[in-house]
């Protein structure tokens, strides 16, 4: 049966609607980026490894406003760099002719130089304070490194940057070293020995302070987690929404897996977002510090992206659900940990109101006619993928929910996977087919809407319950769904339209029913007495 359902699953759930698709496997990029005293130019020599997949040139994107001055690679049966003819694209691709063959392994160098317009974001502020923060996310790396911007083509990192005098340096990975350079400028070091998204790649620089906290997680593997502030704001980030960040990487450690990594730093930054989940350091928008308004479920959400996202990262934009739903939902799992039962409650709740709310339920999950990356940012990733995971562990319970995302971390940690990978490792958990579930909850739109009439002869209750939702939202099935009669518990099968069930032994008319009283679904419902 399980074997039947993977061969099943190969179909909608694994929909890769991506235009852009690696040619051949980044293996690892070296990276030395040269930061200006003043304004936004940059030097950058960028050396990638690749596995290669075919006799096809290599192609990466680079934005346009650079110069590509010089192109080396290995030649065949050669073990040095050796200058080679590239062509760049007007559009800002470079092409780079190879004589190897699949499976062959080649090094590229390219070499460039220009002013960065976006991706990286170099500024000096009202005081005067020069910084330069990368910010990647979505697709925006090319536009200050030439690589394939797809967050299927993983790579391990070394980042070599260099700084003018007074600046400090933050980057992915383990720093190595410092070293001094001439008139005063530094070169920082840093090195990630797993692979990581494009989007991921990042530095930061500029006048900053690093608080170290204590190891985390040290039962299951210990995990240095720092804060890195400007100075002034460095007390407020430790009495603040960071008091309880090591609690965090200790819960998902024991709940999920080992930290995929080797540290964890929080880090005010320049970005247009909250935060960014990049691996080893997520960047913070220096507004929110400063005007106190990170919350520390924002920490939770971009700590939980360690593991869903970074380590664990969908192979096609398409299923971005895969990363921030699950960060969503891991970020409320976290306030359960922390703050109780209700509070959890709570921020499932406000997560279905803002489903409810926004025009994004007209379209599904796994939408194959979206093409604004940026637009994927809505409810449908965020609270209704949390939601699509949260009903799953009703459907098939705790143990064995928790047991499938184990296996899920485990299995495709440092790679890739699609939905239907998911709801293949979720079914073997289970030992369940469950294709109707991940059907109905990743490629329809919208959520049920249950319309529940009852009616007593006697000391029978009968109790209708019809589905009411838009057409096009299609029908639900929602098993072992719960109705509170009075304080009694009464489960119903919801596997049509229309479904019915007859409690005995009631003593006149309910004074309360309630739908789905511990909250697993995400749906709407009316109760009233049948006319």
């Amino acid at each position: 049966m399980i074997l039947g359902l993977l061969l099943a699953l190969q179909g909608p759930l694994a929909v890769r609607p991506d235009t852009i698709r690696p040619h051949h496997d980044a293996l690892h990029h070296d990276i030395t980026i040269l930061l200006g005293d003043t304004g936004t130019h940059i030097v950058g020599v960028v050396q990638t490894t690749w596995r290669l997949a075919s006799a096809e040139p290599v192609e990466v994107a680079l934005d346009p406003a650079f110069r590509v001055v010089r192109v080396l690679t290995d030649g065949e049966g050669e073990r040095r760099l050796a200058r080679i003819t590239f062509a760049v694209n007007p559009g800002g691709g470079v092409y780079i002719p190879h004589k190897k063959q699949a499976g062959d392994t080649l090094k590229t160098s390219i070499r460039y130089h220009g002013p960065v317009a976006d991706g990286l974001i170099i500024r000096t502020d009202a005081s005067g304070r020069r910084s330069a923060f990368a910010d990647n996310w979505p697709d925006r790396a090319h536009r200050w490194l030439p690589l394939v911007d797809h967050p299927s083509d993983k790579a391990t990192v070394a980042l070599h940057i260099e700084v003018p005098p007074g600046m400090q340096v933050i980057g992915n990975g383990v720093r190595s070293r410092v070293d001094t350079l001439p008139r005063g400028r530094t070169m920082w070091h840093f090195e990630l020995d797993q692979p990581i998204p494009p989007y991921g790649i990042v530095f930061g620089a500029g006048r900053l302070t690093t608080t170290a906290l204590c190891e985390a997680a040290c039962t299951v593997k210990c995990v240095p987690v720092d804060i890195v502030t400007y100075p002034e704001d460095s007390a407020w980030a430790l009495e603040g929404p960071f008091r309880r960040s090591r609690d965090m990487v200790e819960y998902f450690s024991a709940l999920v897996g080992p930290f995929p990594y080797d540290r964890l730093s929080h880090v005010q930054s320049t970005t247009i977002f909250g935060g960014a989940e990049n691996p080893t350091v997520v960047f913070y928008d220096e507004k929110a510090y400063r005007n106190q308004r990170l919350g520390e479920q924002t920490v939770a959400h971009e700590t939980a992206h360690q593991w869903f996202g970074d380590a664990v990262t969908e192979a096609d934009w398409h299923h971005l659900w895969l990363s921030e739903g699950f960060a969503t939902y891991y970020a409320a799992l976290w306030i359960r940990q922390a703050d109780g039962d209700s509070a959890f409650r709570a921020v499932m709740a406000r997560n279905a109101q803002s489903v409810m709310k926004s025009d994004a339920t007209m379209r599904p999950i796994l939408d194959t006619l979206a093409t604004d990356l940026m637009g994927l940012l809505n409810s449908n990733n965020y609270p209704k993928g949390a939601w699509v995971l949260h009903s799953l562990r009703g459907v098939v319970g705790d143990s064995a929910y928790h047991r499938g995302i184990r296996e899920w971390y485990g299995r495709y940690r440092h790679a890739t996977a699609l939905s239907s990978d998911f709801a293949a490792v979720m079914a073997e958990a289970a030992d369940a087919d469950l294709t109707w579930y991940f059907e109905q909850a990743l490629l329809r739109p919208g959520y049920p809407r249950l319309e529940v009439r009852w009616r007593r002869k006697g000391r029978d209750l009968r109790l209708d319950l019809r589905q009411v939702q838009p057409a096009e939202w299609g029908i639900r099935r929602l098993p072992g769904l719960e109705l509170e009669v009075d304080g009694r518990r009464v489960v119903v099968d919801v596997t049509g339209a229309e479904t019915s069930v007859t409690l005995a032994g009631v003593r006149g008319d309910p004074k309360s029913i309630r739908v789905d009283p511990d909250g697993w679904w995400l749906m709407e419902s009316t109760v009233e007495k049948s006319r």
